[in-house]
């Protein structure tokens, strides 16, 4: 594992996180309850109205500032924060132990982090409509996002709300395909600030998968990428996903493997 190239995937991630979570802040009244703060240069946020782990993490040394890292997780407890730990699939177990706290590792958030240099991406062609979402296919990228990933009804407002405050933001695109003049399938990439081009949610309707949408989505973000001067490209997939075997088609290849944990209970 190139420790170098896996910190700097973790901070293009975390750039993008806490870029959904700040536009969540900067809607009126912030009636979900968002908050972005940092641990010195390690930023963190925490959304009130949600509980998912994606929008509530506390990020920090855990090698070097365990104390500082820890506290933040019990302060921020009511909130079930967690923090990312990086690996291989042998080193992270199902805890560890940092700075003499047990940490228990969360069921269903271990992932892959992919990446390669845009020099060495395999692009392929494809026929497919694929264009930047605008205020009227917004709703319809939100409706396909909420349905792909059985968004609750309570927090569907709210995830719209995250993608409506992004697209005033240069550094994330929003892209959406269109078959028929309906939207069957949208992704988005976040240009980090270290140069790596981060490959974020893609959703696909159900009765739309199996027929190469998502693939034409990674290829056009990634040749979108390269115009913007992008570098390196990365993603994250479940290791036994069609999003892995697709990503790693166009030439990514496992950095390393990312873990959610969280204070232990017991």
């Amino acid at each position: 594992m190139d420790i170098e190239m896996a910190k700097a995937i973790e901070a293009a991630e975390s750039e993008y996180l806490c870029a959904r979570v700040e536009s969540l802040s900067q809607v009126s009244g912030n009636p979900f309850g968002a908050r972005v703060f940092f641990n010195e240069a390690f930023p963190c946020f925490q959304v009130k109205a949600s509980p998912s782990p994606m929008l509530n993490r506390i990020y920090g040394d855990s090698a070097e500032s365990p104390e500082v890292l820890l506290s933040l997780l019990k302060k921020s407890a009511a909130y079930s924060t967690v923090t990312p730990l990086i690996g291989t699939a042998s080193t992270l177990g199902q805890h560890a132990h940092v700075g003499g706290e047990r940490l228990e590792r969360l069921r269903g958030w271990t992932h892959l982090q992919l990446a390669c240099s845009i020099d060495d991406v395999i692009l392929n062609q494809h026929s497919f409509e694929i264009e930047e979402a605008t205020s009227h296919t917004l709703p319809e990228f939100a409706s396909v996002h909420a349905s792909g990933f059985h968004t609750k009804p309570e927090h569907r407002q709210m995830s719209q709300a995250s993608f409506a405050g992004l697209m005033s933001n240069d550094r994330l695109k929003i892209y959406v395909l269109e078959v028929d003049g309906q939207i069957v399938a949208g992704a988005l990439m976040y240009l980090a600030s270290n140069g790596i081009a981060y490959l974020g949610t893609a959703a696909t309707q159900k009765s739309a998968r199996g027929l190469g949408y998502h693939a034409a989505l990674i290829g056009h973000r990634i040749a979108q990428a390269k115009k913007h001067g992008s570098v390196v490209i990365a993603a994250t997939a479940l290791a036994s996903s069609q999003s892995r075997r697709n990503l790693q088609r166009f030439g990514l290849a496992t950095s390393h493997v990312q873990a959610l944990y969280r204070l232990a209970t017991i």
